[in-house]
């Protein structure tokens, strides 16, 4: 089993992807990263659950491609 060492490093590299990604998608707004925009991206990484962002079942009904029958 991992220790505690390991969760750290994983999620500082969370928090460092995180903080590249959110640099390049701001990279023409002038504003500043917020820390809590790091930690929210680096747990999860749907920024939110709308209809464009979250699940598509819950929101349209349709079908994964495992659900879907496949072609004959």
């Amino acid at each position: 089993m991992r220790g505690r060492a390991y969760r750290m490093h994983q999620m500082s590299r969370a928090r460092a992807r995180a903080v590249r990604y959110l640099q390049w998608c701001f990279a023409g707004v002038a504003c500043e990263v917020t820390a809590r925009q790091v930690t929210r991206y680096a747990t999860d990484r749907k920024p939110c659950s709308c209809f464009l962002c979250g699940n598509p079942r819950r929101h349209t009904g349709a079908q994964t491609r495992q659900e879907a029958e496949p072609p004959r």
